[in-house]
């Protein structure tokens, strides 16, 4: 992958990226990796430090059943106007969790909420990491009913997309309801979907 940020892969790819953000969380983690098993879908989970911490075993799950693990940052709080060692902290820290459940390397980074900045920038070029941002982001969180969530993705969907869920952070049924919408959907329309690290840009 070229570049220090992705925010999509190559257009001319009929590939299309999952990725989930702000767990593991019980039990939507877990159910969202049922829909995943069912359909023989991997995807990327980008995850919070501080629940990975907490939840190990459903980390050890999403490596066994072959997805990619990405950081998130520790606390999963805004990484503007803070300090190199705070920022680096945030991210080895969780590096070091994720490998200690068998992530395997390159580990990518998102920061929370996808604010960045130019210091951030600069460590992950050290770091010798790739930032992962999205180019669909329906705000799932947000939404009561499935079918608002995939009207969202499938009005912007393109080849090379990176789309964005979450499967922590607060209650996600409707989330989960909407994946086994989306995969199936996603999939008729011609779409193959990769993990981050099989995303060419």
């Amino acid at each position: 992958m070229k570049g220090t940020i992705m925010r999509h892969g190559n257009r001319k790819s009929w590939s299309v990226a999952l990725t989930f953000d702000d767990g593991p969380q019980d039990p939507y983690t877990d159910q969202i990796l049922d829909i995943l098993a069912k359909y023989s879908i991997k995807a990327t989970f980008f995850l919070r430090g501080e629940k990975a911490e907490q939840n190990p075993d459903i980390v050890r799950r999403i490596v066994s059943d072959g997805h990619e693990i990405g950081n998130h940052s520790y606390s999963h709080k805004t990484m503007r106007s803070r300090s190199l060692k705070w920022l680096r902290n945030e991210i080895e820290r969780t590096d070091e969790l994720l490998m200690q459940a068998g992530a395997s390397q390159p580990i990518h980074f998102r920061p929370p909420f996808g604010r960045t900045s130019f210091q951030l920038i600069s460590l992950l070029k050290k770091m010798k990491k790739k930032m992962i941002l999205w180019d669909i982001g329906p705000k799932d969180f947000k939404y009561a009913h499935p079918y608002e969530i995939v009207g969202k993705v499938l009005k912007k969907l393109k080849p090379g997309s990176i789309i964005v869920l979450h499967d922590g952070g607060g209650d996600r049924s409707v989330t989960v309801d909407a994946l086994n919408i989306l995969v199936k959907d996603i999939r008729e329309m011609g779409y193959k979907f990769v993990t981050i690290s099989e995303l060419t840009d």
